[in-house]
């Protein structure tokens, strides 16, 4: 079943998300519609984009998603929607969709707004009407000529060091990286390798779960989504290890 998902950085208790959820009901819009958080950092595209791009395929193709981050208090661009494998996503034209679907993505459509819209579901809801009711991007906005484009956070690889960055700290203090599987597996081939956590704090070994190691104990691992964690067992890798946003993560052959 198609959803309508929402993510933002409006915050847990904020009036602009139960103001567009009562916009949704008074509209009658008929999807079932889930928050897949309020909680991102104030105008944090990157970490939005890293959320979203974790969790849309485990929605039902023909879903829609909003990433209403950076949307609040700021320059208005404009607001685009744009169709990616199998799903719709719906962001103001700030940067956070090219995140996703990468810069060479060139497929976007302006969503029709004749003035600047302070609630955004004044802009979306109509669109998202119409989509549900089926029709296509094409029959309903304009290609848009440019939009802005933002640099994904990339990792490095110099053949002695794969060099990742901390995007995403849960809450429990879990810090998610940008090294996928695939890049660690080619990194790591046929050689032996340290993930450096600390200044005297290292792992030798992934884990596949936290039943490998001890309570209190170091431990990275991938998650569902194919992204190297870093973790400490019933404790908090952000408080103990200093694993915050934008840190940098070195795995080193030895």
């Amino acid at each position: 079943m198609a959803v309508l998902t929402f993510l933002s950085d409006f915050g847990a208790d904020s009036h602009y998300m139960a103001s567009f959820r009562g916009a949704m009901y008074k509209a009658n819009l008929q999807i079932p519609f889930i928050e897949i958080t309020s909680r991102i950092e104030p105008f944090d595209i990157v970490e939005a984009a890293y959320l979203s791009s974790m969790v849309y395929r485990d929605f039902s193709e023909g879903s829609i998603h909003i990433l209403a981050t950076n949307v609040v208090g700021t320059s208005f661009n404009g607001h685009l929607a744009a169709y990616y494998n199998g799903h719709y996503f719906l962001a103001p034209d700030n940067g956070i969709l090219s995140l996703i679907f990468g810069e060479n993505f060139r497929d976007y459509y302006l969503i029709p707004t004749e003035r600047y819209e302070q609630k955004i579901q004044n802009v979306y809801l109509p669109f998202i009407a119409q989509l549900a009711a089926g029709k296509q991007l094409i029959e309903i906005a304009h290609k848009a000529d440019s939009v802005q484009i933002s640099t994904r956070i990339t990792t490095v690889n110099d053949g002695l060091e794969l060099r990742g960055t901390v995007l995403f700290v849960d809450h429990f203090g879990n810090a998610y990286t940008n090294i996928s599987k695939e890049e660690f597996t080619d990194f790591t081939r046929d050689s032996a390798y340290i993930i450096n956590l600390g200044k005297h704090t290292h792992v030798k070994e992934i884990s596949n779960d936290f039943s490998d190691v001890k309570e209190g104990d170091e431990l990275c691992y991938f998650s569902d989504h194919g992204y190297l964690v870093v973790s400490i067992k019933k404790s908090s890798a952000e408080r103990l290890l200093n694993f915050r946003k934008y840190k940098p993560l070195i795995i080193q052959k030895v």
